[in-house]
């Protein structure tokens, strides 16, 4: 199911010959001159693998757990190994119950996103209208006590004519005591101060929307919100939000500089730690901020049309040890293959380094995107990333060490 492997060879040997000296009655030895230091190589290292598309990797409790996509002939997946992650780690399948995925038959694959807010392990997933068998899907769980998956979408039902949907999110994130969620689409936002046992609208309504997930990010007392609705049309926005955070202080966005988007879809939306630094991945590009969400302007840019790569930037990371590291990842529209790529001066110049990524060299079925998925930090500090080498297939977790940039 998992099968690790190394990926490549991990350093080179250098020796060092000594030489004496000797005079008619003593005999001295020089000092050997320090050896230079060695320059650290940015590597990847294969931690793990499956046939499946990986979506993310969450920690909790001592634990490493895995999301897998689901198949033509068989249901998602959670794994769980124990910690520090390492290649060869035995790694044992986990029963999700009611909050398996089944087969992906007609409908595109899909693998639950994984994600540890506070004390919880979250798992949350798309839900389609699959007929009898999709009814018992359920779009967000959690771990218990018992270390099982369990419902927590009964507040995310939507019934209409006799027909119940649920309102599946893309993303969750917590601010405080408050969770904040996408579920529906844009462009709604949606909060819940008790665990997920209800909620209420922010921005938009508690129903399914016609447009994709919007991104969001809380930053103090205001959140940022981006996607692109109607289609083609981009936008990054922000509100004030009122003190207990479950509501907004005004309708009215507050007024910030941002440069023309265009059609570029809004991938992500992420604070730099507790930085005023904020970064927003879309498609072809990487706005940065340095004053809190203000004011961005590009840091990254293709161009539209007629370039040799086209980025879609959904994964990033702050390393909190060194505030102006940062990394970030995707896929490449152009040529359809997995992108990587840091920086080590505060987001101004970036190291493209996709080349190291399985999937990057050699073939792919037609039509299918090499992706990296999720890009963060395990306990013990290192970088893991996730990358499907094609589309919601092939699944690689990995190991970035970085070098020089």
């Amino acid at each position: 199911m998992i099968t690790p492997a190394p990926l490549r060879a991990a350093a080179m040997a250098a020796a060092l010959l000594l030489a004496g000296c000797g005079g008619s009655s003593v005999s001295v030895t020089p000092a050997t001159p320090p050896a230079p230091p060695v320059a650290q190589v940015t590597r990847v290292d294969l931690l793990a693998s499956s046939e499946r598309g990986i979506e993310s990797i969450a920690y909790r409790d001592g634990s490493a757990y895995l999301g897998l996509s689901n198949t033509p002939g068989a249901a998602s997946q959670v794994l769980r190994t124990a910690l520090p992650l390492k290649a060869g780690a035995a790694w044992s399948e986990m029963a999700l119950g009611a909050c398996s995925v089944g087969a992906s038959g007609t409908m595109p694959p899909s693998a639950p996103t994984l994600r540890t807010l506070g004390s919880t392990l979250w798992l949350f997933q798309p839900w389609y209208d699959g007929g009898a068998d999709a009814a018992n899907e359920h779009a967000l769980c959690a771990l218990d006590a018992a270390g099982s998956f369990v419902p927590r979408d009964a507040a995310l039902d939507v019934c209409a004519g006799g027909f119940c949907t649920k309102l599946s999110m893309s993303e969750l994130k917590q601010a405080g005591k408050v969770l904040y969620s996408n579920a529906g689409g844009a462009p709604n936002l949606l909060a819940s101060s008790d665990g997920g046992a209800s909620w209420r609208a922010v921005l938009g309504q508690l129903d399914a929307m016609m447009c994709y997930h919007q991104k969001f990010e809380v930053i103090g007392e205001r959140v940022l919100v981006g996607g692109e609705c109607p289609l083609d049309m981009a936008y990054l926005r922000a509100y004030r939000l009122r003190a207990d955070g479950l509501g907004l202080a005004s309708q009215e966005p507050v007024s910030l500089s941002v440069p023309d988007l265009e059609n570029r879809n809004i991938q992500f939306i992420a604070r730099a730690g507790t930085t005023q630094r904020v970064f927003v991945g879309v498609e072809g590009g990487l706005l940065r901020s340095e004053d809190g969400g203000n004011t961005f302007k590009f840091v990254i840019e293709h161009p539209l049309a007629g370039g040799s790569a086209y980025p879609y930037i959904g994964a990033f990371l702050a390393l909190p040890d060194k505030p102006d590291t940062f990394v970030v990842g995707g896929f490449d529209k152009a040529s359809l293959k997995p992108y990587l790529a840091w920086s080590a001066d505060g987001g101004a110049r970036w190291t493209d380094i996709s080349a190291l990524l399985p999937g990057y060299a050699g073939t792919r079925p037609e039509a299918s995107a090499a992706h990296v998925t999720s890009i963060g930090l395990d306990p013990q500090g290192r970088i893991v990333v996730t990358v499907n080498e094609e589309t919601s297939a092939r699944g690689r977790v990995l190991l970035l060490t970085l070098g020089q940039p």
